[in-house]
């Protein structure tokens, strides 16, 4: 009798008593399995594994410069809105992030929908002029 190390569906591995023939052609088997992977990683390497090793390939669809620029106009936004004082900033946050209608965010501050309306101009206008500053 022999032992073969069997690994099961689930992923443990298990040391089986089996005949000597049969062990012999699990060994031949697990050894042209090996054979034939070995062989397929000899003609191409995956994706994955270049992508481990540090290689990637390039996507000729994308625009790099386009990326940079779109990257560099974000950082200068973020600079630009970390200016603003905490209560123009919050005001920006309500309405272009957490979507709250400026109608109920007058009703909150005790002001009219025209003095929120007013402060989001002031404070785009002032969003424009230091983005247009930095160019």
């Amino acid at each position: 009798m022999a032992f073969i190390l069997y690994r099961f569906s689930d992923g443990h591995y298990e040391e089986i008593e089996v005949t000597e023939e049969f062990a012999a052609e699990y060994a031949g088997m697990e050894h042209r399995e090996y054979l034939v992977n070995r062989k397929e990683t000899r003609r191409h390497q995956s994706l994955d594994k270049s992508m481990e090793h540090g290689f990637d390939v390039a996507d000729p669809k994308v625009n790099i410069f386009e990326q940079v620029e779109r990257r560099l106009r974000t950082e200068q936004l973020h600079k630009a809105i970390a200016a603003l004082s905490p209560e123009q900033q919050i005001l920006l946050r309500q309405v272009y992030f957490e979507c709250i209608p400026q109608k109920e965010i007058a009703e909150r501050e005790g002001v009219s929908t025209v003095a929120i309306h007013n402060r989001l101009e002031r404070i785009l206008a002032r969003l424009k002029k230091s983005l247009e500053s930095d160019r």
